[in-house]
């Protein structure tokens, strides 16, 4: 996934400023795309220069507010349904998991403690988002989607955690 996909997603439900775009990256998107709020400010200055993104009002202190453009939902659709994803994956997360049965038993229960807080820590609020989505948007919403799989992959991290955490005990 590219950040310019990512950004182009975010804005589809309507207008909204670098700010808020990078507060969604920070507290929603976090687990999916991780970006930088540098990072969109420069981003939303190339969706703008390439067409896909338009600044459709200002504000106080420099705010811009942009939507998607007609070409920026034909750039996300063609980059969903024509462009086969880069499968492959470097997941920090996922490699302790495969090396925790390396560790001692305490150093093994302590990793996956900590672990089942990281993962806590990030579904209680994308849950709680999920909920207020659900209040306004349809159940095929594609941000809600993409979202509600997020939090399933969570959910799953978590069981693995705690089977990992009974067979470290048993051990």
């Amino acid at each position: 996934m590219s950040l310019r996909h990512a950004v182009l997603a975010t804005l589809l439900p309507g207008p909204q400023s670098g700010y808020d775009l990078a507060k969604k990256f920070d507290e929603v998107m976090r687990g999916v795309w991780y970006a930088r709020r540098n990072q969109m400010y420069g981003e939303l200055a190339k969706l703008t220069e390439a067409g896909f993104a338009e600044e459709v009002a200002g504000g106080p202190r420099g705010r811009r507010t942009y939507v998607v453009t007609p070409a920026g939902r034909a750039e996300l659709r063609r980059w969903l349904v024509e462009v086969e994803p880069d499968r492959t994956v470097r997941d920090e997360s996922m490699l302790r998991a495969l090396l925790v049965s390396t560790l001692e038993s305490g150093d093994a229960l302590a990793v996956l403690e900590r672990e089942e807080r990281a993962l806590t820590a990030e579904l209680e609020p994308l849950r709680a988002y999920l909920r207020e989505l659900a209040k306004t948007e349809r159940p095929t919403d594609p941000q809600a989607m993409g979202l509600e799989l997020r939090a399933r992959m969570l959910e799953a991290m978590l069981g693995w955690i705690a089977d990992a955490r009974e067979r470290v005990r048993a051990s």
